[in-house]
C-alpha cells in the first residue's frame, strides 16, 4: 500500500478527499485531528448532537472558518475546504454532495445503521467506528453499498481491522489460521455498571458507559465478531475462552486440545487477559517443512503452532487508511460479505423482572455475550444491537441469553434492516 504517495499526488493535483463525521466525542476529535495531518483528505463537516464537540474537533487543529447549520439550504456560498461546518442533526452529513467519505463514529447502533444507510443510499464511502451497528447489520450494508457502487467498511484501528490485516498476511504466505484474537485491557466483569466504574471513569476521562462496555467484556464479544464475521471464523464456544495468559502461551493454549491447547475446533476467534493488550494476535502453522525450519530459525517459536501479534492498535489514529483504501481503491479493509457466522446475544446482567426495560449497551441490565450464528438463530436469542428500550414480558435470571420471544423490542430503522438482513440468502 503507497498510500501515502498517492494522497500526495492527489492534493497536488487538486483531488483531495473530503470526510464527513457523525460523532465528536473522544475518537471523532481525534479523527479530526489526525485527519488534518493527512495529504490529500480534510473533515469539512461534523456532527453531533452536542455542537460545542463538533466545533471543538476543528478549534482544535486551528480550522477558524466554521460554519453551523441546521439545514442543507444554508450550504450555498460556503467553500469547501477552506471553511468547515457542524451541525446538530446527524441526517445532513450524507446528504452533503462535496462529502466523498463518511465516518460513523458514534458508537450507537441505532445512530449508526441509519447514518451508514443513507450515506450508501446518497453513494458516499462509509467507514465505521460503530462496531456495535456493525455486528448488527453490517452484512446487509456492505451487500447495499455493493449495489449503489460504494465502500462499506469498518474502520482501520480498532481490534477487528487490525486482525484482518494479520489474517490476511498470513493466509496470503499460506499460514493455516487456528485462532485470531486480542489482548483485552481490562478484567472482565460481567456486573460491571457506570455506577461501579464512575470513579475510575473520572480517572481515565472516559464516559462511565464506555468503560462500563470495556469492563463488562461487551466491546470484546462485538469486536471479535465483527472479525468471524468478516473472515468466517467462528467461536469455539459461547462467550469463547478468554484464559489469562502471557503472549509466550498463547500458541501453546489456542490450539486443539488433542495438541494439547483448549480448543475442540481450529478457525476461531476469541480473546486473552495478560500482557498481549492492547495488542492481536494469531495462532497459526504452515504445512511446509522448509517454512517450519525458517520460522524457528527466526526465532518465531518451535511449533508447529506460531504466534503473529501486532503489540498495538491505534484506533480513531488509523482511520485515515480506511478512508483512503475507499475512495482510491474502492477496497473495504472488513466487511461481511457472506452470512454473519457469529451473533452478538443479549445477555441479561441482573435479575430482570417483567415490565423492566433494558437500557443501553454499557449500561446496568445487560451484557453483550457471542454465539455461532447457527445457535443463536436456532434458539431464538436477542440479538444485542436490538435491544435497547426493549421491555420484558416475563422475569429472566441473570446470567441468561434473552430470548426475542421474551421482549417486547422498540422498533426503529435498525430493527427493519435487521429484518431484511435476515431475509438475505433465506
Amino acid at each position: 500500500m503507497f498510500l501515502y504517495d498517492t494522497l500526495k499526488a492527489r492534493e497536488a493535483a487538486g483531488k483531495t478527499i473530503l470526510v464527513g463525521l457523525v460523532g465528536a466525542g473522544f475518537m471523532g476529535q481525534g479523527i479530526v485531528e489526525v485527519v488534518e495531518c493527512v495529504p490529500g483528505m480534510k473533515v469539512i463537516a461534523v456532527s453531533d448532537k452536542e455542537l460545542e464537540k463538533a466545533h471543538a474537533c476543528f478549534d482544535g487543529v486551528g480550522v477558524s472558518k466554521v460554519r453551523s447549520i441546521q439545514s442543507l439550504r444554508e450550504l450555498q456560498g460556503i467553500r469547501f475546504p477552506q471553511e468547515r461546518v457542524i451541525c446538530e442533526d446527524c441526517r445532513l452529513i450524507p446528504q452533503i454532495d462535496r462529502i466523498d467519505f463518511v465516518i460513523e463514529a458514534t458508537g450507537v447502533p441505532e445512530i449508526g445503521a441509519s447514518v451508514a444507510y443513507d450515506s450508501i443510499r446518497n453513494r458516499k464511502h462509509v467507514g465505521m467506528l460503530n462496531v456495535e451497528a456493525d455486528v448488527t447489520v453490517g452484512y446487509y450494508l456492505h451487500t447495499l453499498a455493493k449495489n449503489h457502487s460504494v465502500v462499506y467498511t469498518v474502520c482501520s484501528g480498532d481490534e477487528p481491522v487490525a486482525l484482518k490485516e494479520l489474517y490476511d498476511f498470513a493466509q496470503t504466505c499460506g499460514f493455516t489460521v487456528i485462532a485470531c484474537g486480542k489482548g483485552k485491557n481490562n478484567p472482565l466483569d460481567v456486573t460491571a455498571t457506570p455506577d461501579s466504574l464512575a470513579s475510575q471513569a473520572r480517572e481515565k476521562g472516559l464516559n462511565p458507559k464506555i468503560l462500563t462496555e470495556f469492563v463488562d467484556g461487551s466491546k470484546t464479544m462485538v469486536e471479535m465478531s465483527s472479525l468471524a464475521n468478516g473472515t468466517g471464523l467462528t467461536v469455539d464456544r459461547r462467550n469463547m475462552h478468554g484464559p489469562h495468559a502471557g503472549k509466550a502461551d498463547l500458541a501453546g493454549i489456542f490450539t486443539t486440545r488433542e495438541r494439547g491447547g483448549i480448543l475442540t475446533r481450529e478457525g476461531v476467534v476469541d480473546y486473552a487477559i495478560g500482557d498481549l493488550a492492547p495488542g492481536v494476535f494469531i495462532v497459526v502453522r504452515h504445512r511446509g517443512e522448509v517454512a517450519n525450519r525458517t520460522l524457528r530459525y527466526l526465532r518465531i517459536g518451535e511449533g508447529p503452532e506460531f504466534l503473529l501479534h501486532r503489540p498495538f492498535h491505534l484506533t480513531n489514529l488509523e482511520v485515515p487508511v480506511s478512508v483512503a483504501l475507499g475512495v482510491i481503491y474502492q477496497t473495504p479493509c472488513l466487511a461481511t460479505s457472506d452470512p454473519p457466522t457469529t451473533e452478538v446475544i443479549t445477555i441479561a446482567k441482573k435479575n430482570l423482572e417483567k415490565g423492566d426495560y433494558i437500557d443501553q449497551i454499557g449500561g446496568w441490565t445487560v451484557y453483550g455475550g457471542i454465539e455461532a450464528s447457527v445457535r443463536a438463530r436456532a434458539e431464538n436469542l436477542l440479538p444485542l444491537g436490538l435491544c435497547e428500550g426493549g421491555r420484558l414480558k416475563e422475569d429472566v435470571p441473570a446470567g441468561s441469553a434473552l430470548r426475542l420471544s421474551q421482549v417486547e423490542l422498540r422498533q426503529n430503522m435498525l430493527h427493519e434492516l435487521r429484518r431484511i438482513q435476515d431475509r438475505l440468502d433465506d
